[in-house]
């Protein structure tokens, strides 16, 4: 026996027994349709941070970019080279730092090589 036999034995009229499933056909859809409901907007709301999420890692990415190029443009630019003069020892015209660099310009290179190093340095 199929349970529609079994459910409409039990009804006065076989018009009550149609009703009846009528009724509990349409709520049992009706709690579908709520809980589809229901789930769609948790979706929405789940949607809309991710959404939030996205523009504010793509507003970072954005500053990212910008302060790469920022470097990237401070790296292009040229620096002038500052040489290590230290303090001037009394009496004497240079530092005590540019004399060691050119007493060891001239036993790395040579004299004249070093005398030439240290004009490219002094131009610069």
């Amino acid at each position: 026996m199929s349970s529609w036999s079994m459910f409409s034995s039990g009804c006065k009229s076989r018009l009550s027994a149609l009703a009846r499933s009528c009724f509990l056909r349409r709520r049992h859809w009706q709690q579908k349709y709520l809980e589809t409901k229901q789930a769609l907007r948790e979706s929405q709301a789940w949607a809309a941070t991710c959404e939030a999420q996205c523009r504010e890692l793509e507003q970072q990415q954005e500053d990212l970019q910008q302060q790469v190029a920022e470097l990237q443009r401070q790296l292009a630019e040229p620096r002038p080279v500052s040489l290590p003069l230290g303090e001037k020892p009394p009496g004497q015209q240079y530092g005590a730092n540019l004399m060691a660099l050119s007493v060891n310009l001239g036993r790395e290179l040579g004299i004249r090589p070093a005398q030439h190093a240290m004009k490219i340095f002094s131009r610069g």
